[in-house]
């Protein structure tokens, strides 16, 4: 486990003779707090806008990592962040027709999944997310495209709304 790497034994995260939590002998009330003693960073992300549920109580820091070891450097229970992500997040596994190559190979391209201040716990907002890979010069952009109030300043998003894949004919373009 990459915490007995770092010296963080048992009685780092458990209080045996002293109860101070209702779950696991945890030596703070909560699971999150007990892990927030290390991980300072990861807990100050859970007070951005985008985040996941943990300060709403609906998961714990446990909902995706096992802190007592596994095969993956994260501490993952699952072979691959995507698996991680796809226990909640069933809708957005494949097949599908037609794949988005930075979504199969791993979500974290383009989410933060500690919390992050874009919707959607985005890395970057789009388009600059899309434009990571998508070069902007070489959309095929057509005359017939209006340039108002509309369309100008509009993101990948309102044409390719499918990003995490399709079975849709139009798919290969993941649009709507």
């Amino acid at each position: 486990s990459p915490h007995e790497g770092r010296d963080v034994g048992c009685t780092s995260c458990h209080q045996v003779m002293q109860r101070t939590s209702d779950q696991a002998l945890l030596a703070k009330a909560t699971e999150i707090e007990t892990c927030a003693q290390c991980h300072l960073t990861r807990r100050a992300q859970t007070f951005r806008n985008a985040h996941m549920p943990l300060r709403e109580g609906k998961m714990t820091c446990t909902s995706c990592h096992n802190p007592h070891g596994t095969i993956t450097k994260a501490l993952l229970p699952v072979d691959s962040p995507n698996d991680n992500c796809y226990r909640c997040h069933a809708d957005k596994r494949g097949p599908f027709l037609w794949e988005h190559a930075p979504v199969s190979e791993n979500c974290m391209n383009c989410h933060d999944p500690h919390g992050g201040v874009r919707d959607k716990m985005l890395k970057l907002s789009p388009p600059r997310l899309c434009q990571q890979c998508h070069v902007e010069t070489l959309h095929p952009t057509e005359a017939r495209l209006p340039t108002n109030k509309f369309v100008i300043g509009r993101a990948c998003l309102q044409c390719h709304a499918n990003v995490h894949g399709s079975n849709h004919p139009s798919g290969f373009a993941f649009t709507r």
